[in-house]
């Protein structure tokens, strides 16, 4: 029986998205040197990617992650 005013599981689980995909983008677009220097020895980006462009990818993944969490809140509204 759905009850009122209760959450679903799918309700937590997109304002649960939301949450960590706006801290991740949050951490992104405010640190992205710190970001780079951590990702150029792990992914090996370097080689094909110059630090300009290594830094552009990380801002649109950081501007991304910021827009899913606002879509995934927006799509929490519509299922409540």
């Amino acid at each position: 029986m759905f009850e009122v005013g209760a959450w679903s599981d799918a309700v937590a689980a997109l304002v649960a998205i939301s949450f960590f995909s706006f801290l991740a983008g949050l951490v992104l677009r405010k640190w992205p040197e710190k970001i780079r220097e951590y990702v150029e020895d792990i992914d090996g980006s370097v080689l094909f990617l110059s630090r300009e462009a290594h830094r552009a990818m990380i801002d649109v993944c950081g501007r991304a992650l910021i827009l899913i969490s606002v879509a995934t809140l927006l799509a929490a509204t519509f299922i409540v």
